[in-house]
């Protein structure tokens, strides 16, 4: 029963960042192809990506303690490169709703840049699965990277069960009706916010953690990496807001 629930919490963790990142582009999956890539995805990522980040924080510990502050720099680079190229992609949608283009529906908004980018944490999840198997034996230790990976599933296919649902009591994304669609966005909005600082703070914490080896509390990282995705995304509407203005009405 412990080790039931110690998968539990893990899968719990990990899957949080799943569901809000399902939840938030359920209206993008109009294909069933898309549905299946995303699912797939993501569930395949977050079973095998804390598999290697255990994997890397013991070798890196035990074998080679020397590549330890290496991994953090390599981590947290290739997590700013996700968050640059969806910083992008942001700025794109909020440029074309500044125009009165519809966003909604785009199917090219799933990519497997997306799936890196929301997968990432979970290589990070490495360094407290190892402290959390220390009395496991060999087979308890990877029986619970599947069992993680089945409660991420859960998590995916019931935020996306929820979504469609909702999307379906709400007016038609084609209307016509300027509120709908500002709510819609708003929403939208809300929701990146909140992936793009969880994403942001895993990266901030193997860099903190590995590199500068600080003992700095976890919910300082937090709050730091929340505080600065909402300042760069209010950066990126008011310059959106800006140039709006100065395009001229035809």
């Amino acid at each position: 029963m412990d080790y039931l629930i110690a998968c539990l919490i893990m899968g719990l963790g990990i899957g949080v960042d799943v569901a809000i990142a399902t939840f938030m582009r359920a209206h993008t999956m109009k294909l069933k192809r898309t549905v299946v890539i995303w699912v797939v995805g993501v569930t395949s990522t977050h079973t095998l990506f804390p598999m290697i980040g255990y994997l890397l924080t013991y070798f890196s510990l035990q074998a080679l303690p020397v590549l330890t502050p290496i991994i953090g720099v390599i981590a947290f680079m290739l997590i700013a490169h996700f968050l640059i190229e969806e910083l992008r992609a942001y700025k794109e949608a909020e440029t074309n709703a500044a125009s009165q283009q519809s966003i909604v529906g785009n199917t090219s908004l799933i990519s497997f840049g997306l799936i890196l980018a929301v997968s990432w944490d979970a290589l990070w999840s490495g360094p407290a699965k190892s402290a959390q198997v220390l009395d496991w034996s060999q087979w308890m230790i990877w029986l619970s990277f599947i069992l993680v990976g089945l409660v991420v599933l859960v998590f995916c296919l019931v935020s996306l069960f929820i979504a469609k649902k909702l999307t379906r009591l709400m007016p038609s994304a084609n209307s016509n009706s300027n509120s709908i669609n500002s709510a819609r966005l708003k929403s939208i909005n809300y929701g990146l916010w909140v992936q793009y600082s969880v994403i942001c703070y895993f990266g901030l914490l193997a860099l903190f953690r590995y590199t500068f080896s600080s003992s700095v509390t976890w919910v300082y990282i937090l709050l730091f990496s929340f505080l600065l995705m909402f300042i760069l995304l209010k950066v990126i509407q008011t310059k959106v807001v800006t140039v709006s203005y100065n395009i001229p009405n035809h």
